[in-house]
Parts: C-alpha cells; sequence; structure tokens
C-alpha cells in the first residue's frame, strides 16, 4: 500500500514537470504589431494595458511617466532584472520583452513593455504562459512597476 501510494506521488510530480515543461515554451506572436502587443487570452493569468477598458479581467491602466523615455525603461529593466529569476529576451529602445520565472515551480511569465515614441505613457502586457490563474501575480507586477516610475 505505501508503495502505491509514494508510486502515485512521484508519478504526479513527475507528470506536473512534464506539463510545467511542455507549457513554458515561448509563445507566438509576441512582440509589437503596429503599435499593439498580443492581446491577452480569455484566461485570467494576463493583464494588458491595451485590453479593452470594459474587461475588468485583463485591463490595467496604462502607466504615465514624466522623465525622459529611455531613463523610463532602463528603471523598469533595473526593477526587473533586480527581481531575480528574469532575464531580457528582446530589448530596443521603446520595447522589452522579460522572461520572469518563479523560483518554487519554474513558471515563466513574459512581460513586454512598450513605451511609444509620441508619448509618456508605457504599456505592459505580463502573461503566465502555464495554468489557468496566476493568482494576481502580473496584476501585482504591473501596479509595482507603476509604483516605481511615480513620483
Amino acid at each position: 500500500m505505501v508503495r502505491w501510494i509514494i508510486g502515485l506521488v512521484v508519478a504526479l510530480v513527475i507528470g506536473f514537470g512534464i506539463y510545467v515543461s511542455i507549457g513554458n515554451k515561448l509563445p507566438e506572436g509576441l512582440g509589437l504589431t503596429d503599435g499593439f502587443l498580443k492581446a491577452c487570452p480569455s484566461s485570467p493569468n494576463c493583464v494588458s494595458t491595451q485590453a479593452s477598458e470594459d474587461d475588468e479581467v485583463h485591463y490595467a491602466e496604462p502607466i504615465i511617466y514624466t522623465s525622459d523615455r529611455k531613463s523610463a525603461q532602463l528603471a523598469i529593466e533595473s526593477y526587473l532584472l533586480g527581481q531575480g529569476s528574469t532575464r531580457i529576451i528582446a530589448s530596443t529602445l521603446g520595447y522589452v520583452h522579460f522572461e520572469v520565472k518563479s523560483s518554487l515551480i519554474g513558471y515563466v511569465d513574459d512581460v513586454e513593455v512598450y513605451l511609444p515614441d509620441a508619448d509618456s505613457v508605457i504599456h505592459v502586457r505580463s502573461a503566465s504562459r502555464v495554468g489557468y490563474s496566476d493568482f494576481g501575480v502580473n496584476r501585482d507586477r504591473v501596479r509595482q512597476m507603476k509604483e516605481l516610475l511615480v513620483d
């Protein structure tokens, strides 16, 4: 009986590990398309400042900044990289794609930051690659970036 339970637990852990590993692949369609970040999926594990304001699950307010664009982008890069388990996938002036890995299980979130040239606004898309819920992690991340840049 004990062997059977141990075997079941081991099988579940291995199965979960495979699920996370397969699901943690880089999603297609990230980046900018005509000034827009990829839309959030229907699951509540994504927030975007470019989602419709009527979409209470996915919408987050854009971040207004008062410094110059380069300084705002560097501040966000420094902040996210300082959180640990974060790496930059792509970076140009006005756009950065981060990959943030959770420390416990290894879930990966994609965080995209877009600073249009003509505005003092930052658009963010933060989405989990795996699972249905993110327990508010992505929304908290956007809120923390906003607090970083508010004078």
